[in-house]
């Protein structure tokens, strides 16, 4: 015998399923709001549009709407039946369902934003906006208790008080016409009185009138611009109109953007965006109004037309005319463009007179570049202007002496240099032995012998600033003396006579070697471990030379190797027991102006 169980739901899945079940009323809630809302929008969107179809056909039928302030006042007058509809050219009825009414926000619907309808009396048309001062209309509905106006009365100001054309009312003719009063002559006039007898023939009989001819429709105007987009520069663009149908059976009237309708006499001025409506009326009973042809004239954008960059001068002088002066040139209108600006990558500005720049803040010269800029929809940005500001350049020339002095070492150091002396050679260290004194392992006699470093000077010539030039070779012999009697460090000038311009200069620039000896370890595999060299402390002169009010800073550095040697910038490298050259270099950097204020 077999039992069955029947389980129920736990308090946690109770809970869970109550909770899902509240999600998903959530989610639906949510959802069928947001596509009401959307449905709601669409269908104001739609109706204003319809709407505003409505009030240019009331406007071209010979409606006037100018006075209208309030959507009311709009609807009030497009639901009137116009007086003599018949005599009119265009649609003579009622423009709008006569159960049209409106719906307007509350104050709390306007207050919490959402489309919305405006009436736009300078415009005359309905517009939908976001936001507006005070609640719109938020929704248009057919109402049977909107009462029907009457048609206007014959002391109503109707559209035939503002159309160019109507068609006659009384008489057979196209248009109404009362003969002019035959005048009364005075004075008395005798008239004879009698029978005089009919003796001309009897007239024949008349033949039958011949039915009536069906009216000839109008064909439409013709265009001289068609229909389309042209580029900004072509506006306002200057359209004629043409008729195509016969001399004397019609006249030519336009409207533009849904204006009023008014007689063609000469060439129109099209603006950008413009829509123009043509139609030709009938002037005789032979024809019929041709349709209404309507062409639209939109505007392609353009691009502005670059600036022009002018300087003061092309470039920045040396000595004088340092700081340039730049100003742009806009050809195209400001009412239609605007100017920036950009020196290098930096950031554009936007320009509102000449600019200054210094060859101090520009050393290397400087690099403008502008555009023009559009406040018109209807262009583009321009491309860009470049121009380059260049430097005068400095033509240097000029002959190099160098020299060492004071020398510093060991307590036992030996130098070539007396105390207080000048030399453009240098030796040290002793290389003999003094009584009692015995060589290192390895060392022979005959291999003792002082180091040394030498100078050359040379001469250069056109050289510019911040370009290296040759100021001469120095040599170092890396000699083996005894141990505690080497120098370790010497003073290096260079003393310079310079032509720079027309301009002529005497400089001396110091700087301090210091001379690394090491301790020689004889290794056959590594020679380069006993190499001793010489390094420069500070490859920066410390002092500032001063040319015509122009700072500059002089610079050292070691340049090409003979063998033996190894130059690394700053330091150079010799074999132990051998000797090598090295070229040595020196830099002009160009610091600007002498200034107190540094």
């Amino acid at each position: 015998m077999s039992q069955q169980l029947h389980r129920g739901f736990s308090l946690a899945e109770m809970l869970i399923t109550v909770a899902m079940v509240g999600v998903l009323a959530t989610i639906g809630t949510i959802t069928t709001s947001h596509v009401v809302s959307k449905t709601r929008e669409q269908k104001l969107y739609s109706d204003v549009e319809t709407l505003n179809r409505s009030v240019a056909a009331y406007i071209a039928s010979g409606g006037d709407l100018s006075g209208a302030e309030s959507p009311e006042e709009v609807l009030s007058l497009m639901k009137r039946k116009f007086a003599n509809a018949s005599r009119l050219p265009g649609l003579g009825g009622s423009k709008i369902d006569e159960r049209l009414s409106f719906t307007y926000q509350t104050a709390e619907e306007a207050a919490r934003g959402g489309l919305r309808a405006y009436w736009r009396a300078g415009s005359q048309r309905f517009v939908l906006v976001e936001s507006g001062a005070g609640g719109g209309i938020k929704g248009f509905v057919l109402s049977d208790s909107a009462p029907a106006l009457p048609a206007a009365g014959p002391e109503t100001e109707g559209p035939e008080s503002k159309t160019p054309f109507l068609y006659a009312g009384e008489s057979t003719w196209v248009w109404d016409y009362t003969d002019a009063v035959a005048p009364v002559l005075s004075g008395p006039s005798d008239i004879p009185v009698g029978e005089i007898p009919d003796s001309s023939p009897p007239p024949a009989a008349l033949p039958a009138a011949p039915p009536a001819s069906p009216t000839t429709l109008l064909a439409p105007p013709g265009f001289s611009l068609a229909t389309g987009a042209y580029p900004i520069t072509s506006f306002d663009l200057p359209l004629s109109l043409h008729n195509p149908n016969p001399v004397g059976s019609s006249d030519l009237y336009y409207s533009v953007n849904f204006g009023n309708w008014l007689l063609y006499t000469s060439s129109i001025r099209v603006a950008p965006g413009s829509v123009v409506a043509a139609q030709a009326i009938a002037t005789s009973s032979l024809y019929r109004n041709s349709p209404r042809a309507d062409q639209n004239y939109t505007a392609l954008p353009v691009g502005l037309l670059p600036p022009v960059i002018t300087p003061s001068r092309p470039k920045f002088g040396l000595f004088v005319d340092r700081e340039l002066t730049v100003t742009l040139t806009d050809v195209n209108s400001t009412s239609i463009s605007r100017l920036e600006y950009r020196i290098g990558d930096g950031p554009w500005r936007s320009y509102s007179g000449p600019f200054t720049l210094n060859r101090d803040s520009h050393p290397s010269g400087a690099f403008v570049q502008a555009r023009a800029m559009p406040v018109d929809p209807n262009y583009l940005a321009s491309t860009a202007t470049l121009r380059t500001l260049g430097v005068e350049v400095a033509s240097i020339t000029g002959t190099v002496a160098g020299s060492f002095s004071n020398p510093i070492g060991e307590n036992n150091m030996i130098t070539s240099l007396l105390p207080g002396g000048v030399s453009n050679h240098f030796a040290w260290g002793r290389d003999y032995l003094l009584p009692g004194e015995k060589l290192a392992s390895g060392v022979l006699l005959e291999s003792l012998k002082q180091s040394s470093l030498e100078f050359a000077g040379s001469s250069f010539n056109g050289i510019t600033s911040d370009e290296r030039f040759e100021l001469g070779g120095l040599t170092y012999y890396n000699g083996t003396i005894i141990s505690g009697t080497g120098a370790n460090t010497v003073s290096f000038s260079t003393d310079l006579t310079f032509l720079m311009n027309g301009v002529s200069q005497k400089a001396s620039f110091a700087f301090d070697f210091e001379l690394i000896n090491v301790v020689n370890q004889n290794d056959l595999n590594n020679p380069w471990a006993d190499a001793d060299y010489v390094r420069l402390a500070n490859p920066v002169a410390s002092q500032i030379l001063d040319f015509n009010g122009i700072q500059y800073r002089f610079q050292l550095e070691f340049g090409n190797s003979t063998p033996n040697g190894i130059s690394l910038f700053d330091e150079f490298h010799v074999l132990e027991g051998h000797s090598a050259t090295t070229k040595v270099y020196g830099t002009l950097v160009e610091i600007g102006q002498l200034s107190f204020n540094r």
